[in-house]
């Protein structure tokens, strides 16, 4: 398919402009900050299951995903369309295992890893609902998602299409450079599709992001003006959403396939979590998940 072949070349000029991920290059920058914001969504589990093992999906920066996890110390196999990046992470000591995986056609047997963590990969799949049901697939606990959010419409929507135009020079958000449509998730979706498979329930927490190229480079001191630019962005667009006036841009979803305890989920809450108890189906028991 043409969109697999533009993610290869994607990831294949990658390594030859040696565009390496912050948390490699720059691990003080803003952007580095940024990604790690993202990734805090894992720490939960990370903590109530320090021996697991996990893969990454959609992870061609470098394995960055699974560098991360691993210096959590878990087990974790980065995974990507291609294994161009992945090799020079690999050979630079950055992550400890690697595997080219198609994300819609995975070749790992059902419930081979405790947990599959996909981070801004599934809405570049031609095939979204395919890969979400590939990982859960793969996945004996949880999957995590960390991706885009379907904004619907909020009363200051457009104030924030104009900001993007002021800020990066277009409000076209629709298709990205490496060539695939913008598929944002929305968290009715995902409730839909949990629930007809028989899962127990899931948890999601809004992310607002505030990016401005030009400041990625810049130090995530306290002192640096564009740490401040940045925090304030991303402080006032959540006093929006807060007050139903603009929707949070992405969200971290955490997809159980086996019930948690009461007590991690209200660890969760306390975390921020929205926790949604998924309907039981009368007709078949909780124990008998479609995949």
């Amino acid at each position: 398919m043409w969109s697999y072949d533009r993610h290869k070349n994607h990831e294949m000029r990658l390594v030859q402009d040696e565009e390496f991920p912050s948390c490699y290059t720059g691990p003080d920058t803003i952007d580095a900050w940024r990604h790690l914001r993202f990734l805090e969504c894992t720490l939960p589990l990370l903590t109530e299951w320090p021996v697991s093992e996990w893969i990454t999906i959609g992870d061609g920066n470098f394995g960055s995903d699974a560098f991360f996890l691993r210096s959590h110390g878990v087990a974790v196999t980065a995974t990507s369309i291609s294994s161009n990046t992945l090799s020079i992470a690999h050979a630079n000591g950055w992550i400890d295992a690697y595997a080219a995986e198609n994300a819609e056609s995975l070749s790992y047997e059902d419930n081979a890893v405790d947990f599959v963590l996909c981070k801004d990969a599934l809405h570049h799949f031609p095939r979204p609902p395919i890969g979400f049901y590939e990982m859960l697939r793969v996945a004996r606990k949880a999957i995590v998602l960390v991706e885009p959010l379907d904004p619907g419409w909020r009363a200051l929507s457009s104030l924030k299409t104009f900001a993007k135009l002021v800020l990066r020079g277009s409000s076209d958000d629709q298709f990205e450079p490496s060539g695939n449509f913008v598929y944002r998730l929305t968290i009715r979706e995902v409730f839909k599709m949990l629930t007809a498979l028989g899962y127990p329930c899931f948890a999601w927490k809004g992310i607002n992001d505030c990016y401005v190229a030009k400041l990625g480079t810049a130090s995530a001191s306290r002192r640096s003006t564009g740490w401040l630019f940045t925090r304030i962005g991303i402080a006032f667009q959540d006093a929006l959403c807060r007050i139903k006036l603009l929707s949070f841009g992405r969200a971290s979803i955490i997809c159980f396939k086996q019930e948690p305890t009461k007590q991690f989920l209200t660890s969760l809450e306390r975390r921020g979590f929205t926790v949604v108890n998924l309907p039981r189906n009368p007709y078949c028991e909780r124990s008998e998940p479609t995949v």
